[in-house]
């Protein structure tokens, strides 16, 4: 079967002082249409193949260890996987986990488990932090690790000009460089409370929000990004730029992609063009509301 895994951008992320080998974070996230195509078959000899664009050993792939963990937890046959990348890596837009993601779904369609159960939830959640978000997608917030989730759907269509840089970031590199920064005393993570309200949608609230009026770009804000740019100059350019340009732009993850939210298309459009001939590569995406789409034979 295939599908298409989209990735994520967090539009906020608050992370908290190192507990063990983590850091608790609370933030929101959203799906966005920029994807990787993932096909997943079954085989009758209990192997697990992996075809990718990415020249990692099948171990260290998270696609090959999503596969590895539900055929363990499963009992499962094994199946033949490729996964070509639209997703760039390193860029903080979850690609390494959106093919973890559909993977899991795959293989619960062919083998007949729930995606929501509670054994699923147990494998994604065992190949990466936020394996389970991939999975469903849309709109949440994601607190812990990660895979402490509460869904809802955006209020608004967001629209985000994204830039993406040829410098892949390590995640293990911007924490330790933020413990640094923080002196490891940053204070506990915690998404306020307008912020929830501003992007997610309350059916019970009929009333007309006052967060309607406000800049989207305003709202949205990475705990991360100082480290991240405290490791390498690569986004310095582009950030003065959008200075000259009155935009603020938020990065994403660990980095390294940065973005500018609208809710607006032709505004979106407009600030990507102007990115574009600057020479930062940027492209429009849109929040969507899924994080998998199964496509037809």
């Amino acid at each position: 079967m295939n599908v298409r895994v989209y990735a994520k951008i967090n539009l906020t992320l608050s992370v908290g002082a190192r507990n063990g080998a983590f850091h608790p974070v609370d933030g929101i996230v959203t799906s966005i249409d920029l994807f990787d195509s993932v096909e997943v078959t079954a085989r009758r000899d209990g192997k697990i193949l992996l075809h990718s664009d990415l020249a990692l050993p099948c171990q260290k792939d998270s696609a090959f260890r999503a596969a590895q963990a539900f055929k363990n937890r499963f009992s499962s046959d094994g199946v033949d996987i490729s996964v070509v990348k639209g997703i760039p890596v390193g860029a903080g837009l979850g690609g390494s986990s959106a093919d973890a993601a559909a993977v899991v779904y795959c293989m619960c369609k062919l083998f007949g488990a729930d995606p929501l159960s509670a054994e699923v939830r147990d494998v994604c959640a065992s190949v990466g932090s936020d394996v389970n978000f991939m999975l469903r997608g849309g709109l949440a917030r994601m607190r812990g690790k990660g895979d402490d989730l509460v869904f809802s759907s955006l209020k608004r269509q967001l629209y985000f000009a994204l830039t993406t840089f040829d410098v892949p970031m390590s995640t293990a590199d911007v924490y330790s460089r933020f413990d640094r920064l923080t002196l490891g005393k940053s204070p506990a993570a915690a998404v306020e409370p307008e912020e929830w309200r501003f992007f997610a949608r309350d059916v019970s609230d009929k009333s007309a929000s006052v967060a309607e009026q406000l800049d989207v770009s305003a709202m949205c804000r990475n705990d991360l990004q100082a480290a991240a740019r405290s490791l390498d100059v690569y986004a310095e350019e582009y950030l003065a730029f959008a200075r000259e340009i009155d935009c603020k732009c938020t990065m994403t993850g660990s980095g390294s992609a940065y973005y500018v939210p609208f809710t607006s298309l032709s505004e979106a459009q407009h600030t990507a063009r102007l990115f574009n001939d600057k020479g930062f590569v940027t492209r429009v995406c849109r929040s969507v509301p899924y994080g998998i789409e199964q496509l037809p034979r």
